[in-house]
């Protein structure tokens, strides 16, 4: 019966000390994670041989990501009511590709007469990262700028269905504009 006692009192220990590291654990992961607005999604309709066969030159990879679906339904009404809402400051996650992750601090939501609207923000831990959303009824465009890696990422999208299509674009292969 001894033996019983401090085996179980021994085990509750470690287990109690497990608990408080995998807490821990947890926690330094998520810290600073904001909600997740953008991600890829695994099923595709195009293959991955369709898909690098249409890219340019200056074009990496393309993929297909998933938009949140409440961002969709924001309206300037829903927007006081609801708590799925993206507000000024807030710090949002935005993962095109598996190694392809941003934390963005949102710098403005504006909402236009026209039913459009515009999120922008720019990439936390960089000097210059902008972010832009533009999400009306019909479809929606994100653009995310990072220059610490010469990369640009341009989504187009339908809002109905809340998917879209990204394309990793290398800034430095882009042939100049004609004006």
């Amino acid at each position: 019966m001894r033996f019983k006692k401090k085996f179980t009192s021994k085990c509750s220990g470690w287990t109690l000390a497990i608990v408080i590291l995998v807490m821990f654990g947890q926690m330094s992961f998520s810290y600073g994670a904001g909600r997740l607005l953008v991600w890829p999604l695994k099923d595709g309709s195009a293959t991955r041989a369709e898909t690098d066969a249409s890219l340019k030159p200056y074009e990496i990879r393309k993929g297909p990501i998933a938009l949140a679906p409440e961002i969709l339904q924001q309206t300037p009404e829903a927007t006081r009511q609801t708590s799925g809402a993206v507000s000024m400051g807030e710090v949002v996650t935005i993962t095109f590709f598996d190694n392809a992750t941003y934390q963005v601090t949102v710098d403005s939501v504006t909402h236009h007469p026209n039913g459009t609207m515009t999120i922008s923000g720019r990439i936390n831990d960089h000097m210059i990262g902008t972010v832009v959303l533009t999400i009306d009824p019909d479809g929606f465009l994100i653009t995310l700028q990072d220059l610490n890696h010469t990369l640009l990422y341009r989504v187009v999208g339908n809002s109905r269905f809340a998917a879209g299509i990204v394309t990793e674009i290398d800034m430095t292969k882009i042939p100049p504009m004609i004006r």
